[in-house]
């Protein structure tokens, strides 16, 4: 069943590596938070211990001689003055982080599906146009050796026709390589490497020349706000910065209650049965343990700071080049394609005539132009659907967003 564009762009990523990637740094910051949220839970644990002992002199009884002890206790911490939520809500920071991560992981996976499918169809148009040059450079070099075998063609002439039909020959086995190549790579990037796609269905871009982008500032500002990977890091420095306010307030004291239960065989007079308490524990040095900790986020939230604003001029540069070059194909490449298919249909039609008219022996490069001016339309094409892609990318939008028509615009210029 021949592969369409919407097929590509909806097959599941989850065996990509790229996505897999991405997906396990999630599962790990779902796996943190789970981490941070178990504080809350109740800890029990069990006790015990085979002691042999010698008896002091002081002992009620010399003759005990095991002091053997099995015990239970259950703490739950209550309070800890606002540190646990800190974490709590930078592990929650992180999950969402990963999350967006994670879409815009899987944004840039369809965006290169989305060129390699492309790359599949250039492919194959570039073999037609190569082939059909060779089939008409190897009808002339044939008939070249009929002429030199009747003396009307030198050796000159026809070493230069076979030196032209072995470039031909060359570059007809390249596009073949390339048609391979191109289907290999396409089924790498949709995760489905053991299904090589044989045939590819062209996508129909009805409107695609007719839409009119946005402003600069207003694309710009919506990709700052929206772009996926640029709200990740936001994320992350949010997390950064709330990971940081907890390592200030790491020596803050924590309430807790605990209740034991203990059975002793060497009874004693300050051992309990049974206790019940509600505790502080208020550190009152730890070392350097909290200066590290607060320089570790510090160093964090600087870090992702500086990959903020990296990602924030990368977005704007990308945004200014995206909607100058969508501007360029939507006018002077078509205009430059419509002038190409012009003049190959009028080349086309003369070489018919003088076909017809038997003052030329074949149509010659004419079929060559038709095919090589359907490629440079298709190129132009492609190139103009990949900006909008690229775009939609940054925006946050489904990639493929360019393949639906919007009402307010008209169909695309005919040829």
């Amino acid at each position: 069943m021949p592969l369409t564009l919407q097929a590509a762009l909806s097959v599941p990523l989850q065996q990509q590596y790229g996505v897999m990637g991405a997906e396990a740094d999630l599962l790990g910051a779902k796996a943190d938070q789970q981490e941070v949220q178990s504080w809350y839970d109740p800890t029990i644990s069990v006790e015990g211990r085979l002691r042999y002992i010698q008896p002091s002199n002081a002992a009620t009884d010399q003759n005990v001689q095991y002091d053997n002890a099995l015990g239970i206790s259950a703490r739950q911490r209550l309070f800890d003055f606002g540190r646990q939520s800190l974490r709590a809500d930078a592990a929650k920071s992180g999950v969402t982080g990963a999350q967006l991560q994670l879409f815009s992981v899987e944004q840039a996976q369809r965006l290169a599906i989305l060129k390699a499918f492309f790359g599949v169809l250039l492919a194959d148009q570039t073999y037609t146009v190569v082939n059909e040059r060779m089939a008409i450079v190897y009808v002339r070099f044939d008939k070249a050796k009929d002429r030199k075998e009747l003396g009307m063609a030198s050796d000159y002439d026809l070493a230069s026709l076979q030196r032209e039909y072995e470039d031909v020959l060359l570059a007809r086995a390249k596009a073949d390589a390339e048609r391979r190549i191109s289907r290999r790579k396409l089924a790498e990037l949709m995760g489905t490497p053991q299904k090589i796609p044989s045939k590819l269905v062209a996508p129909k871009f009805n409107s695609l020349f007719a839409r009119t982008p946005p402003e600069v500032d207003l694309a710009m500002k919506r990709a700052l706000a929206d772009d996926p990977g640029l709200q990740a890091l936001h994320a992350r420095f949010e997390a950064a910065e709330q990971s940081l306010r907890a390592a200030r307030d790491h020596n803050a004291p924590t309430i807790y209650a605990q209740v034991n239960g203990d059975y002793y065989q060497r009874e004693l007079g300050s051992r309990d049965p049974f206790r019940a308490g509600v505790y502080i524990d208020f550190p009152l040095y730890d070392g350097r343990l909290r200066d590290s900790k607060i320089g570790k986020a510090q160093a964090d939230r600087m870090r992702l700071a500086a990959q903020i604003a990296a990602r924030e001029a990368d977005l704007r540069d990308q945004v200014t080049n995206v909607l100058e070059m969508i501007d360029v194909y939507r006018k002077a490449a078509i205009s430059r394609v419509k002038a190409l298919e012009n003049y190959s249909d009028l080349n086309f039609t003369r070489k018919q005539t003088l076909y017809q008219l038997e003052k030329a022996t074949d149509l010659g490069d004419a079929m060559v132009e038709e095919s090589a001016a359907q490629l440079e339309r298709m190129r132009t094409t492609f190139a103009l659907a990949t900006y909008w892609a690229e775009l939609a990318s940054m925006q946050g939008q489904p990639i493929d967003s360019i393949l639906t028509s919007s009402p307010s615009v008209i169909a695309e210029p005919k040829k």
